[in-house]
């Protein structure tokens, strides 16, 4: 059978918007956070660091086009999705606040910042590498409903509940686009305009209303023109290695923050394959690390990562078509500094509506893929990562009024009803908490006591090292050893259930993980 994949559907317009806009709000985000906060020359931040992020993610997003098109003419299949792509939303924050700002904020060396922060992405890109390998091992051994409940809630907090703080900041012209999207993409039939993108309709909206009401005006506009060029990246290898010596400091940080990336590598894979695009695993995550290699030496110190998002955008209809737009806009946007008139032109609210529903759609298909019994897995799952969101808006209001949270104590804190010390504990290392309690509690659903034994020894062991519950790694912190000791506790208490399952002759149910969605 001669089969020709098409990779362009009817909902690739909107992906590509919602993709691009995506990754570009991030893009945006570092820049400015270098420039206007960190005192970055804008020589180096748009002369060197933006350019090499669009060739990372230009060849990132190839790369995926490519494996959606084999997959579509093994399987013969037309609607085949691509995996979106592009710079990971925690890595890009943990990389600003946690390395190369420090390293600035010392120093006052912007090269050194970058050098430091090119290393730290050379060394998370082999961690990267390293865990592609560990990729088959864990889809074996982690139940799935763990591995969704931790992307579902990702998904819901910092696309859904983000972006939705993000629209109602600014309703004026956000929030009447989300109602259109929302309506739409529910309503599906009932769509009002049948040949035109919902996605393209709420952007264009509310650009018009930004511009009428006065939000964007033409001196913003030509001012934007300031930076506009042709930048080619430079190779920074030379860089990397001055780098490393400065690097130890920051491992407790670049290890845990990629060793999160991976995995969402991971659970991005894992909810295609729900959607019905199975990806080969260790492939896809090998490449996530490779592209981050590629862009650290080429002047781009943020890893790169397949996103969120996946089950949304195969939703609407996309294909692969829209990894191709995406690849291309990147390039040409990164290269030729026209980022600032991007955003001069739409507002990025009216944009990040088509992220909110794809944060509802990757959750809603999560629940609707899981069994009722498995549904206080994905909950449970929730919560850490909503508080790592809660702990960020607590960071950002003190230091709006002038003061870091780590000058208020529990105490004061207490005096108006806020738990800091619960929260934070919660926030370190969600993303991976989050995931070891949840697979705890699905191995006891299916009462397989000594495997949820081993995930409840893998908390402690966490804990000791203080990835965590802890700010930083560290040899037995304090609130890591007393956490540690509790769920060593834990893990007693279900091996002593495996062990009176096994002397009653009855063994436990469910021993695989794969039976758990």
């Amino acid at each position: 059978m001669n089969f020709k994949y098409k990779c362009w559907g009817k909902g690739d317009i909107d992906a590509s918007f919602g993709v691009f806009f995506d990754g570009f709000s991030k893009i945006l985000t570092a820049t400015g956070i270098m420039i206007a906060v960190f005192g970055m020359p804008a020589s180096i931040v748009i002369g060197q660091i933006v350019p090499a992020i669009g060739v990372a993610s230009f060849l990132g997003n190839l790369w995926y086009f490519y494996e959606a098109k084999r997959l579509a003419k093994k399987e013969q299949r037309q609607d085949v999705t691509s995996q979106p792509f592009g710079i990971g939303a925690s890595q890009l924050t943990g990389w600003l606040y946690l390395i190369m700002g420090p390293v600035y904020w010392k120093t006052g060396d912007a090269m050194l910042a970058f050098r430091v922060g090119l290393c730290a992405a050379f060394i998370g890109g082999i961690v990267e590498v390293l865990g592609a390998f560990a990729g088959r091992w864990i889809v074996k051994n982690v139940p799935h409903s763990a591995l969704l409940g931790n992307m579902a809630g990702s998904a819901i907090v910092w696309l859904s509940i983000v972006g939705m703080a993000s629209v109602f900041d600014k309703p004026i012209y956000a929030v009447l686009p989300l109602f259109i999207i929302l309506i739409d993409y529910l309503g599906k039939a009932d769509k009002r305009f049948k040949k035109i993108p919902s996605g393209v309709i709420a952007i264009v909206l509310g650009a018009a209303i930004a511009w009428a009401t006065g939000s964007l005006t033409p001196e913003s506009f030509t001012s934007s023109f300031e930076n506009v060029g042709f930048y080619v990246p430079h190779f920074f290898f030379g860089d990397i290695l001055s780098g490393m010596k400065e690097i130890v400091p920051y491992l407790p940080i670049i290890i845990p923050l990629q060793i999160n990336n991976f995995l969402t590598t991971l659970q991005g894979l894992e909810s295609a394959k729900e959607a019905g695009d199975n990806y080969p695993e260790r492939q896809s995550m090998l490449m996530d690390g490779v592209f981050t290699l590629i862009g650290s030496f080429l002047g781009n110190p943020f890893p790169t990562t397949v996103y969120f998002g996946h089950p949304g955008w195969k939703e609407i209809g996309a294909r692969s078509g829209y990894s191709i737009a995406v690849a291309v806009t990147y390039l040409l946007v990164c290269i030729s500094g026209l980022t600032g008139i991007i955003m001069a032109v739409v507002p990025y609210e009216a944009v990040l509506v088509l992220l909110i529903f794809v944060g509802f759609s990757v959750s809603g298909t999560t629940l609707q893929n899981t069994k009722p019994k498995y549904i206080p897995v994905i909950l449970i799952s929730m919560i850490p990562i909503i508080f790592q969101y809660i702990q960020t808006l607590i960071d950002s209001a003190v230091q709006a009024a002038g003061t870091t949270t780590s000058e208020i104590t529990a105490s004061q804190f207490a005096e108006f009803s806020v738990p800091m010390n619960g929260i934070q504990i919660l926030s370190y290392g969600a993303f991976l908490s989050s995931l070891l309690i949840a697979a705890v509690l699905a191995c006891v659903i299916d009462k397989h006591y000594l495997r949820a034994a081993a995930f409840s020894l893998a908390l402690a062991g966490s804990s000791f090292i203080g990835l965590i519950h802890s700010e930083s790694i560290a040899w037995l912190p304090k609130n890591g050893v007393i956490l540690g000791i509790i769920y060593c506790v834990v893990a007693l208490i279900l091996f002593s259930k495996y062990w009176m399952f096994q002397r009653k002759g009855t063994p436990p149910m469910g021993s695989q993980s794969q039976q758990t969605v």
